[in-house]
């Protein structure tokens, strides 16, 4: 006699027919099933809600974000001067993260043309740390020329400087450099900025290199003659047989 098959006899007749047909190896994981049911039902509809409330939070967020592009073009398109500055302000500020990054920069623009220096530099520097890669350098290279134009050299010369010290040590950014140097001449600091022309000219070539070279050298004509390339001194040699004095060519003699 089959224990198995005994066990809950009294059952429904679908019940004793599904454990008839089982193996007697497959009973014992039937029973836990018939067991823990409602367990199982449970996880799995707490499984389909996380994935409905997936959907939903992703719809929700396309949703914002699309209202929130349409919300910045009608700020661009129906406002003008600081009336336009004010509306793209509180849209930044509360734009979601995906069109965070287009407010502020649409903000910094917008400042700027209205003569807003301080404005147009914070929007900037919250664009650059609302994203990454090379959309956050634009942004900061942004910032640190309108410190530039509003005269505060010093902090645009430190910012620059903290931008090139985040850079790989491979990767390279001749206008943040240059942009480097023009901040060290505007504050002050002609040998810094000499010898970050120094450096890029000895990256480039041709009529750059001699540009940057000549700017160089009006900032510290002696680090720049101490910096220039030696030229070869070896003569070049003429292959060309010389003719002797009857004309002819030197020809090897044959044995």
């Amino acid at each position: 006699m089959n224990p198995q098959k005994n066990q809950g006899a009294g059952d429904a007749p679908l019940l004793r027919d599904l454990q008839a047909e089982v193996s007697h190896e497959s009973a014992p994981l039937l029973q836990f099933m018939l067991r823990h049911a409602g367990l199982i039902a449970g996880v799995l509809v707490v499984f389909l809600l996380v994935l409905v409330g997936t959907g939903i939070y992703n719809w929700h967020g396309d949703s914002r974000a699309e209202e929130a592009r349409d919300a910045l073009a009608r700020a661009t398109l129906q406002h003008s001067g600081a009336d336009q500055v004010k509306a793209l302000a509180q849209l930044a500020e509360s734009a979601p993260s995906a069109t965070r990054f287009a407010a502020y920069m649409a903000l910094a623009q917008s400042a700027l043309a209205n003569g807003d220096y301080d404005t147009a530099a914070q929007a900037y520097g919250k664009a650059a740390k609302s994203t990454d890669g090379a959309f956050s350098l634009s942004a900061a290279l942004g910032e640190a020329g309108i410190l530039l134009q509003a005269g505060k050299s010093a902090q645009a010369l430190t910012l620059l400087q903290g931008l090139q010290n985040t850079l790989p040590g491979g990767a390279s950014a001749p206008q943040l450099r240059q942009m480097l140097a023009e901040a060290a001449i505007a504050a002050g600091q002609k040998e810094l900025a000499a010898r970050t022309y120094l450096a890029l000219a000895r990256e480039t070539d041709g009529v750059n290199s001699s540009y940057l070279r000549a700017r160089a050298a009006e900032l510290d004509p002696a680090l720049a003659a101490a910096d220039e390339p030696v030229a070869s001194e070896s003569p070049a040699v003429d292959a060309t047989p010389k003719p002797d004095a009857a004309g002819q060519k030197d020809t090897p003699s044959r044995p």
